[in-house]
């Protein structure tokens, strides 16, 4: 499995939120990440899932992993903004 990174959009493959897309915006342990898409799990409170629960699209984020790496604040609407830009619909 690729190791994943701050930035990478993916989809649940797994839970109440199956088929969601998310952006990691941040690495938990070796297993976990943590997730936002913006709606229903924002940046104050990104959500904890395993990585064997989602699917890594080949599109990543870079303006929210850019941000992140700087120490900037990114806003929920960065991140829907980010997944609708690559054909997500959110909510």
């Amino acid at each position: 499995m690729n190791e994943p990174v701050i930035g990478a959009v993916c989809t649940s493959r797994a839970g109440h939120d199956k088929g969601r897309a998310f952006v990691v915006v941040g690495i938990h342990d070796e297993n976990h990440v943590l997730l936002s898409d913006g709606e229903t799990r924002k940046i104050a409170r990104p959500k904890k899932k395993k990585l064997m629960h989602l699917h890594f699209e080949p599109q990543k984020a870079d303006e929210i992993a850019k941000k992140l790496a700087d120490g900037k604040e990114i806003l929920d609407a960065d991140v829907r903004k980010a997944l609708q830009l690559y054909g997500y619909n959110i909510g």
